[in-house]
């Protein structure tokens, strides 16, 4: 039997750029623990997501909230292929605390993460070809330094053409429509970002939520497919990478930096994780 459902990918941002199906489409129900943005260059289909269909066309984007079930059928074929550029984004990374100096777009962003029944397919072939210079240049941006500006602009930019095109409205309206509870899997995310940095406590994590221990373990395997652990050493791992490469900071003194007291235990993790040592990977990626 096949499966039905993707494993969710734990990367806080990940970004497929004109990808082209001619043959072979496989649809699949799945979903992302993070947003998904979904951009359409070519292709003829169908999106299926809270309990709506959409069509696949040229200049279409569309956004999937974290954990959302959702679909893409689409008919390919030689002569009608099917090119798309996808971004995943953890809603930590590129998320509303990022957009305090613009409230519109933070709450717009906001509403379309967490509204109920919000529309998630935008018809944008009348701006199509700014868009692709939009694409372009953030595809370009991404083999710089300064790529983790880029993506939050580039964020700020789809933002703004969704809302000039479907939500020409003022921030108060946007504000006040109705939210769909955090699952308790994004709850925990957020206690991790406030605490990562913090020796890992998972009884003072379950007292502050108020939930008991094995719950919150198994609440969140069931909502990404993940463990706790394994969620708490990416995140770590991202930051020890960032600073790795943005400072001169002793190994010893960014594994303390990330939760992680044991300087042995540290590098081995991150050579489980990454690939290779800390001092080695800021000798290939320290910033000049």
């Amino acid at each position: 039997m096949n499966n039905l459902f993707e494993q969710i990918d734990l990367k806080p941002f990940n970004w497929v750029y004109r990808r082209v199906s001619e043959k072979d489409f496989q649809g699949y129900y799945h979903w992302h623990q993070g947003c998904e943005l979904l951009f359409v260059y070519r292709g003829k289909g169908r999106v299926i997501v809270n309990q709506q269909t959409y069509e696949i066309k040229r200049g279409m984007l569309f956004f999937f909230q974290p954990f959302q079930l959702h679909k893409i059928h689409v008919e390919v074929s030689p002569e009608t292929p099917y090119e798309r550029s996808i971004l995943h984004f953890g809603t930590l990374m590129l998320g509303e605390s990022n957009l305090n100096h613009f409230p519109g777009l933070n709450s717009l962003l906001k509403q379309l993460q967490y509204g109920v029944n919000e529309l998630q397919a935008f018809d944008l072939e009348d701006i199509y070809s700014y868009l692709y210079e939009v694409y372009e240049i953030f595809n370009k941006s991404l083999q710089t330094k300064n790529w983790e500006e880029d993506a939050q602009l580039f964020l700020m930019q789809l933002l703004s053409c969704i809302r000039l095109k479907d939500y020409n409205t003022d921030t108060n309206a946007i504000s006040n429509l109705p939210l769909r509870p955090l699952l308790y899997s994004e709850r925990l995310m957020n206690w991790i970002e406030a605490h990562y940095m913090e020796p890992f406590n998972l009884e003072q994590l379950a007292d502050e939520l108020h939930l008991s221990k094995s719950y919150l373990s198994r609440s969140f395997k069931r909502e990404t497919g993940s463990n706790l652990t394994e969620y708490l050493t990416i995140r770590r791992i991202k930051e020890a990478c960032q600073l790795l490469e943005m400072t001169h900071k002793s190994v010893e003194f960014i594994g303390e930096s990330v939760g992680i007291k044991n300087a042995s235990y540290f590098i081995q993790l991150f050579k489980k994780v990454i690939g290779i040592t800390p001092h080695q990977y800021r000798l290939t990626h320290q910033k000049a």
